[in-house]
């Protein structure tokens, strides 16, 4: 007689194991089966026409699959060395996943959640982002992708581990990238992730880890001293409209210390008189934040020899090859400032930007307080403006040298008397 309520067969887990070089993977799919029907000799189910849980795969066609996705990944990470287990898994995850991610259209998808950052369609305390932001994000799905296709891998939210950070670096670095185009390629990356997280995409927070870290180092820049930059400013370049208009404007931006994409914005509508000074007052382009800035002497004299006004300002690339023959031939050839590059002249060493790194740099050797300049420069902490000025250790010597002679003179003074 039949037992009228049986216990329904324990079903067991199918997981993938793989032994290779003293490492072992174990991969578990979350897809169970009825111990009668495991083939232990194929690893297979014996009947063809199981479907995993979902109903939506048939169990061996998805065991094949994860079988040939396995050993093309070992086949591939072998070339640069035993690959870790947690390298084949991420990969297996992967492939998981893409199907996943296929079949819940609610759901957007990594590269697609990327594209609404390009699209401006994720916003960032409630406004859009810069062209300047977005189109990093860009350049960063690029990169993304290029990954992709060269491991033959899809890129998911759960892919996104520690070994995937060490993986995307080193591929970043084969690309020729400096630490700080990587780190700023990570950093949407994890812009990105934080996302998905809070949008309810995924739960992975590995991204989150210390290991997976923003890398950055000081740029190797050079700067102008005030006399360089009068000595730029009082070389005569009548005879060339062009070059004298093009050193007009790094000379203003030297005394403003603006970004270029502002400085070619200023018109009459930015020189505000407050008792009698002449004042710039303009909202920042990149940061969208208002600044005051008094008129430098060399600015006043500027904005009367243009009628109030700037002349107009070529494309920042072809201003960077101008700048660099209107400081040739105003004499500003002396090699050493870069430490990178100790043979370098230093026109070669000059583009638009060193005008804002000048006045930076020397309004603080000449005192004024960081806050002050921040106000200015539109830094959002003194970290990373004390990480953009550039001083060398002669400065430093120089400003303490200075410092020790106002000091003990007085101190020497007093024994002796």
């Amino acid at each position: 007689m039949e037992n009228p309520n049986p216990k329904p067969r324990k079903e067991y887990l199918i997981y993938l194991q793989m032994k290779y070089a003293g490492e072992k993977l174990v991969f578990s799919f979350g897809q169970h089966i009825d111990p009668v029907n495991w083939n232990s000799k194929k690893q297979r189910a014996k009947a063809n026409a199981s479907t995993t849980a979902d109903g939506k795969h048939y169990v061996n066609d998805l065991l094949d699959n994860l079988e040939q996705e396995t050993l093309q990944a070992y086949n591939e990470l072998i070339k640069s060395g035993i690959p870790a287990p947690e390298s084949i898994r991420a990969r297996l995850q992967a492939f998981m996943n893409q199907n996943d991610e296929k079949a819940d259209s609610s759901k957007t998808g990594l590269f697609a959640l990327i594209q609404k950052f390009i699209d401006n369609d994720i916003l960032y305390r409630g406004r859009k982002r810069k062209e300047s932001t977005t189109r990093t994000f860009k350049t960063t799905l690029h990169h993304l992708k290029g990954f992709a296709e060269k491991n033959k891998t899809a890129i998911t939210y759960d892919s996104i581990t520690l070994d995937f950070y060490y993986q995307f670096v080193k591929y970043l670095e084969k690309q020729g990238l400096n630490a700080n185009s990587r780190g700023k390629y990570i950093k949407d990356l994890k812009t990105v992730m934080g996302e998905a997280v809070d949008l309810g995409y995924t739960s992975n927070l590995q991204f989150k880890h210390k290991k997976f870290a923003v890398t950055r180092e000081d740029t190797d820049a050079v700067y102008l001293t005030w006399d360089e930059i009068l000595k730029l400013y009082r070389h005569d370049f009548s005879a060339d409209t062009r070059l004298d208009r093009v050193r007009d404007l790094f000379v203003f931006a030297c005394c403003v210390g603006l970004r270029y994409s502002d400085c070619s914005r200023i018109g009459p509508e930015h020189i505000i008189n407050r008792d009698g000074r002449p004042f710039i007052s303009i909202r920042t382009q990149k940061t969208g934040k208002p600044v005051i800035i008094p008129c430098h002497p060399l600015v006043i004299e500027l904005i009367k020899k243009y009628d109030n006004s700037l002349p107009k300002a070529p494309a920042n690339q072809v201003f960077n090859r101008y700048i660099k023959d209107v400081c040739r031939l105003a004499g500003l050839t002396d090699t050493g400032r870069l430490e990178s590059e100790p043979t370098a002249c230093l026109y070669e060493c000059i583009s638009a930007h060193t005008a804002r790194r000048s006045c930076l740099t020397n309004f603080y050797l000449e005192g004024v307080p960081v806050y002050d300049l921040m106000k200015i420069s539109s830094h959002s902490s003194e970290k990373s403006f004390k990480r953009y000025i550039k001083i060398s250790n002669q400065d430093v010597a120089t400003r303490l040298d200075e410092h020790i002679q106002k000091n003990w003179d007085k101190k020497l003074l007093r024994v002796a008397v």
